[in-house]
């Protein structure tokens, strides 16, 4: 079969694209941002940016690492769930390179022999676990990820191996696992020999059987190896592993193939296939097996014989089950398993290395041009060896967290978020901190192990937490004296053997929430719902079993070569619990196997509402369930049918406690399932769901969605999604990109058709802090992570109906509450659609002596003005003759015991200092004036030097020398380093402005004295600034004029007193 995509050449997909994207500017310039056709146009958003705050010390899946041969500088790195990342100095700094593009999961890479800049990525993640995402073929860059081109093979889903021939690169070879949850006919081996212009499927059995690893002979690339494999995934179990399953090798390039039995078990679950690069008559093939685990050929394939029985080398078969060979060395085996394990004679005998890093790797990259060199990914994130394995850095700079749920408290300043990452535990840290580097991996603290999900905090005391992991095992922790006790409802362990074996059956991802109207009070779903009035220390079940109880859907999962239980398939179980905030003892639960129940009454009596749901096939999960703050009868519910081959969204609302059902999926994309959806608190119609493909807002309620991704959120799973109810930030957790918060978006819940038919907007501010930002750590270098913290101050969120240029007639000021305006915000965004700038709680700062450079300051910030104190303010935008304005609150850190009297002091001095600056800088700017006439007046008398006498270039050379004099009393010399000439008054002021104002306190009396100090010299040194130029400057003015000279413009003297 020939799969042609009608690819064109090169240089007219670029013109072709470069047509696109006018033809589109012009779209958009006839749209403009406004409303159309009753919708909201996402590039109103386009301008404001998402935070994503981490953590990364815990990163997430990795599913390759490919290095260049011989640049230690560049690797790129393949994620589950996170897409692609790029290192161009070795790891000290990471970028992402396939944000834009449609999916998030990535199979596998390659790098082009010869030419490292052409990328084939195959997407979709072939490490079959329950939490995976999903991919739609092949993408090829061909310039180091700067643009991809998708090369097509949309329905395989899942690659599991790219080859490219090392002698020819226009061959390549594809490997497809296909669907992990049902049969499709897009899988098997694909080959292109025109550089993924067009695909031939070379190799398929059936539907059944895709490819689990592929490799090539490097001397001979005609010869081609193969790895068939049965996977099929159902949500109470999945099967791994055939006797149709196996090894096949082609000898003419791929174009016909024949399965390899001899020396090979028949029963066979996942395989991997390594080539030794040193001696390809060497083949090891790694499997799931019941006779064995490693086989050697040493005929390149001909024949093999059993090496190993080491079952740790393949661990949980499906999930791991891969190798390397050192490329220099055909006997030193690793094996990619649950521990990386290595063998240096032939795979007879497996040691385990890198316990320093995390567990469970799936990927490893050994450079072949320096086998010293390796790169490892695990669940966790990376790592790399310098010396062949012998120590690891474990590389934790870029955040892939994978969140299942998260969670947020008001705790001050800043509130935390939180919550479950996938086999990476518990974590919590800081939204925003006080710090200038920002939010940093070491902010970050694990509250316990294991695959990370719920996680509840005390409502007293924010650092005891209840969290969950797998199958319900649920732990109260305290992180201050880190006591940890294990509440969960049943006490007895629960993977090793099925579910049936178990009184009570937990779902992986089991719901533990509290009650909204009682935070001590929580609720856990296994196949009954369970509530504790104390914080976990004692159960009782409220609920009968509300799932079907399907006996033959609790046997054990795995097999036919080895059964695996680790209540990862658990089934017939809740997974979605909530109680309406508006009604106590309103609940509803959500069964894995289809039913949706209500009570009414705290769970006395429950009743099954799903047969309501219109057109809802059977068995649909009901993922989320999200009762409303409008009524306690009304509800929205999301149904994910995945893990039953079926991608597409369910959404649904009930306004009368599950009677009837309305569908409002409306336009959301065909393979968005949904993980959870919100509601947000302010305003009901605004609807936020958290899709496998990002993010989507709808503005009426639903059917009607838009994509939220703003500027810089990119294609990921969103899992969780919070409104925070004091800050109002949306807060995201995804699987595969961390957390990322939206500040204040109280935007999105005022925007409307009447909004953006006005020529602009003023949304509402939130309260804004006035705190102290100091750093505690110094000299951290650049491999680190940092989560940014929000501008500083005040966020001021408006909309322009068009882009203005700076002629415009726009201002945005500040006003007390007497209406004085304090502040005039300069250099703002004047983009059409939505802008944000933030306003630093300051007055204006002192006028400068001349327009300041950067660089021309030690520190890299200019002089500030005074903080205001704690008040009410308003925000003024003026576009021609329309104004618009909101008041904003000023607040004081509520952790720093202050009295209003020291800050209204602290504000007295900062400023008269202030303006005793401005001041200065006036005096300072007119003596500049002054100096610069002077020098052109020398430059023209030194032209014509026999027309003047010399006592004019005498008198100039005079003036210029009492103008240096007055100036060096004001300020330190320009030019040469800051420690080079003693302070003057101008830097003196400076200084003591920052010592004052650095603190929410008085100044103190050291300080009052040295300001007193300070106050004489200024006035000695302007009162001599203004002598010279009120009286002294006249002298050679008059001097240029009797020699006819152009005269000099003098400034007029500063009126410096400060009231």
């Amino acid at each position: 079969m020939i799969i042609n995509r009608n690819f064109k050449r090169g240089f007219v997909l670029l013109f072709m694209m470069g047509l696109v994207l006018q033809m589109a500017v012009a779209r958009t310039q006839r749209e403009s941002t406004s409303a159309k056709k009753g919708s909201i146009n996402p590039a109103l958003f386009g301008h404001l940016e998402w935070r994503n705050i981490g953590p990364a010390n815990m990163m997430g899946r990795i599913t390759d690492i490919e290095g260049v041969p011989g640049n230690p500088n560049i690797v790129y790195v393949g994620t589950a769930s996170g897409g692609i990342w790029k290192t161009t100095n070795g790891g000290i700094t990471w970028k992402p390179i396939f944000d834009e593009q449609p999916v998030a999961s990535i199979g596998n890479l390659a790098l082009e022999p010869g030419n490292p800049d052409v990328i084939y990525a195959g997407t979709g993640e072939a490490n079959v676990r329950n939490s995976i995402s999903f991919g739609n073929g092949v993408y090829k860059s061909p310039d180091g990820g700067k643009t991809w081109w998708h090369m097509g093979l949309q329905d395989t889903e899942r690659i599991s191996r790219i080859v490219i021939n090392p002698k020819n690169p226009n061959i390549v070879y594809v490997g497809a696992l296909g669907h992990a949850f049902g049969p499709n006919k897009m899988r098997g081996v694909f080959m292109s020999t025109d550089g993924g212009k067009t695909w031939e499927k070379v190799l398929y059995t059936d539907e059944r059987h895709g490819v689990a690893d592929m490799d090539i002979n490097p001397q001979n690339p005609n010869i081609v190896y193969a790895a068939l494999w049965l996977f099929e995934r159902k949500p109470w179990t999945f099967t791994s592993g055939d006797e149709k399953g196996g090894v096949y090798r082609s000898i003419d390039g791929g174009r016909s193939w024949k399965k390899i039995t001899v020396g090979l078990p028949k029963l066979v679950g996942r395989i991997g296939i390594k080539v030794s690069r040193s001696n390809p008559e060497v083949v090891y093939v790694m499997t799931a097996s019941k006779e064995g685990t490693l086989y050697r050929s040493d005929d390149r394939g001909e024949t093999f014989r059993l090496v190993s029985k080491d079952t740790q080398i393949v661990s949980r078969g499906f999930y791991y089950t891969d190798l390397r060979v050192d490329p220099a060395d055909e006997n030193r085996v690793y094996a990619v398993s649950s521990r990386l394990l290595l063998s240096i004679d032939g795979g007879k005998n497996f040691k385990r290395i890198s316990a320093s890093t995390h567990v469970d790797f799936h990927s490893l990259w050994i450079d072949p041009e320096n086998p010293n060199r390796i790169w490892q990914g695990q669940d966790g994130g990376i790592g790399v060896s310098y010396d062949r394995g012998k120590s690891w850095e474990y590389v934790n700079n870029f955040p892939l967290g994978q969140f299942y749920q998260i969670y947020a408290d008001n705790r001050q300043p800043f509130y935390y978020v939180g919550g479950g990452l996938q086999d990476n535990g518990t974590w919590y840290g800081p939204s925003r901190n006080k710090e200038p580097f920002g939010i940093l991996n070491d902010d970050w603290r694990m509250i316990s192990f294991g695959d990370g999900f719920h996680i509840v905090a005390h409502p007293k005391n924010p650092e005891i937490f209840l969290t969950e992991s797998q199958g319900g095992n649920v732990m109260r922790t305290d992180m201050r004296t880190r006591e940890q006790q294990n509440v969960s409802p049943q006490a007895r362990r629960a993977d090793g053997g099925p579910a049936s074996t178990l009184k009570f059956r937990f779902h992986w991802n089991a719901p533990i929430i509290p009650s909204p109207h009682d935070l001590k009070t929580i609720y856990v779903g296994g196949n009954v719902v369970f509530k504790s009035t104390d914080f976990g220390s004692n159960w009782e079940i409220i609920s009968p079993d509300l799932t079907t109880n399907d006996p033959e859907k609790q046997k054990s999962a795995g097999g036919p070569v080895w059964p695996e239980n680790t209540t990862a398939e658990f089934h017939c179980t809740i997974i979605s619990l909530s109680e309406s905030p508006i009604q106590p003892g309103v609940l509803w639960a959500g069964t894995d196997d289809g039913n949706l129940h209500v009570s009414v009454n705290g769970g006395e009596t429950w009743k099954n509402v799903v047969d309501k749901v219109p057109k809802l096939p059977p068995f649909s999960p009901a993922s989320h369930v999200e009762p409303s703050y409008i009524s306690a009868g009304m509800a929205y519910c999301t149904f994910d049918r995945h893990m039953l081959d079926d991608f597409g969204p369910y959404v649904f609302k009930t306004t009368n406690f599950g009677r009837t059902w309305k569908n409002i999926t409306g336009d959301l994309p065909e393979n968005a399932y949904v993980w959870v959806l919100r509601e947000d608190p302010k305003n009901p119609k605004v609807i936020y769901a958290g899709t496998e493909l990002g993010l989507y807002v709808s503005f009426t309620g639903g059917n009607e969605w838009m994509k939220l991704h703003m500027k810089n959120l990119p294609t990921v799973a969103v899992h969780d999604i919070l409104i925070h109810s004091k800050e109002n930030d949306l807060i995201l957790g995804t699987h595969g990109r961390s957390i990322w918060i939206f500040d204040d978006v109280s935007f999105l819940q005022e925007i409307s058709s009447d909004v953006l038919r006005k020529p602009a907007h003023l949304f509402a501010v939130r309260p804004a802090i006035r705190y102290v930002s100091k750093p505690t750590r110094y000299g951290i270098g650049d491999k680190v992570f940092r989560g940014p913290n929000p501008s500083y101050g005040a966020l001021i969120t408006y909309y322009l109906q068009e882009k203005l240029d700076k002629k415009a007639e726009i201002k945005i000021e500040i006003l007390d509450k007497s209406g004085k305006v304090i502040r005039e915000l300069k250099n703002f965004p004047r983009e059409a659609g939505l802008n944000r700038i933030a306003w630093d709680l300051r007055f204006e700062a002192p006028r400068p002596r001349r327009e300041r450079k950067v660089e021309e300051d030690f520190f890299g910030r200019g002089p500030r003005g005074p903080q205001v104190l704690p008040d009410i303010y308003s925000v003024r935008l003026t576009l021609k003759n329309q104004i618009y304005e909101k008041p904003v609150k000023v607040q004081l850190d509520p952790t720093v015991n202050v009295s209003s009297g020291d800050l209204a002091l602290q504000l007295e001095y900062t400023s008269r200092i202030r303006d005793m600056q401005s001041f200065v800088n006036d005096g300072l700017s007119a003596l500049d004036m002054l100096k610069e006439q002077l020098e052109a007046r020398k430059k023209t008398i030194k032209k014509q030097e026999e027309r003047f006498p010399k006592e004019v270039m005498e008198a100039v050379d005079n003036h210029l020398k009492k103008i240096k004099s007055i100036q060096n009393i004001l300020a330190r010399p320009e030019g040469g380093s800051r420690l080079s000439a003693e302070a003057r008054l101008g830097e003196r002021l400076r200084s003591l402005f920052g010592s004052i104002d650095g603190v929410n306190a008085s100044p103190t009396k050291a300080q009052v004295q040295y300001f007193d100090e300070l106050e004489k010299e200024y006035k000695s040194g302007m009162a001599e600034a203004n002598q010279y130029l009120g009286q002294t400057v006249k002298e050679i003015n008059n001097e240029l004029i009797k020699n006819q000279v152009p005269s000099l413009f003098i400034p007029d003297p500063i009126k410096f007193e400060i009231k």
